[in-house]
C-alpha cells in the first residue's frame, strides 16, 4: 500500500474518531453527569421512614377492566389510598391531589397509584372509568380497584391506614396515602389533604426511585 493511501486511511481514522468524540462520547457524557447530578441532588422529607411493614397481597380488577394484583407493582414505587365515588367528605380532594402528584412526575419512572374503593357494591368498573377519566387518571400509571379482598382489613390491616370511624362505617375514613418503594416495604403514610405532605410525597417518590441503584431511565 502506498505512502498516499496510508495517509488517506490515517486521515479518514482521524476524522472518524474526531466525529465520535463530538457527537457520541462527550453528549453521552455530558447527559451521565447530569444524571448523576440529578441523581445526587434528590434528598427526603421528613416524613419518609425506614420499612414500617411489607405491602399486603392483593388482588382486584381496574377501571379498564385489567386483573391487577400487589404482583404487578414489583419494582414500582407505589402510593396506596382509599376512596368511593359517591364520598363528599376527603375524596375530592384526595384524589385531586392524587392527579396533582401523577401530573408531576415523569411517565417514565416506576411510579404507581393504586386507588380502592371502599364501596364495591356502588363502584363498578364503568362508575370507576367515569370517576378516573374526571380527573384525568391515567390508566397505565393509576389504578382505581375493586378489590376481591376485605377492602377494610386490606385498609386497616394491610396498608395500616384507617378506612372507617368508630361506628364501623367507611364515610369515615382516613385521608391518609400508603408510600411503598420498589420492594414493596412501607416507606410512610402522608394527609392527603395537606398540600405540604404532599409535596413531601413527591419529593420521596423521586427520592426512591432516583436513589435506587436498579433505575436505569429506561420506560418501564
Amino acid at each position: 500500500m502506498s505512502k498516499r493511501n496510508n495517509l488517506i486511511i490515517f486521515g479518514i481514522s482521524g476524522v472518524a474518531f474526531i466525529l465520535f468524540i463530538l457527537f457520541v462520547y462527550l453528549p453521552y457524557s455530558e447527559k451521565q453527569d447530569k444524571l448523576n447530578r440529578v441523581t445526587e441532588s434528590y434528598q427526603h422529607s421528613s416524613y419518609l421512614k425506614d420499612s414500617v411493614g411489607h405491602m399486603p397481597a392483593f388482588s382486584g380488577t381496574d377501571q379498564e377492566g385489567n386483573r391487577i394484583t400487589h404482583t404487578d407493582l414489583k419494582n414500582m414505587v407505589t402510593i396506596a389510598g382509599f376512596f368511593y365515588s359517591e364520598c363528599d367528605g376527603y375524596c375530592p380532594t384526595t384524589t385531586k391531589y392524587l392527579a396533582a402528584i401523577q401530573n408531576a412526575l415523569n411517565d417514565s419512572i416506576p411510579f404507581r397509584i393504586i386507588s380502592f374503593t371502599l364501596n364495591p357494591e356502588i363502584d363498578s368498573i364503568g362508575r370507576l372509568k367515569h370517576y378516573a377519566e374526571m380527573y384525568g387518571a391515567k390508566p397505565d400509571v393509576w389504578h382505581f380497584i375493586r378489590s376481591d379482598e376485605d377492602v377494610i382489613n386490606l385498609g386497616e390491616q394491610g396498608f395500616r391506614t384507617i378506612v372507617k370511624d368508630g361506628n364501623g362505617s367507611f364515610e369515615g375514613h382516613s385521608d391518609r396515602f400508603t408510600l411503598l418503594d420498589k420492594e414493596g416495604n412501607v416507606r410512610g403514610w402522608y394527609r392527603g389533604s395537606d398540600s405540604l405532605q404532599i409535596q413531601a410525597l413527591i419529593q420521596d417518590v423521586n427520592y426512591l426511585v432516583f436513589k435506587s441503584d436498579t433505575y436505569d431511565g429506561k420506560d418501564h
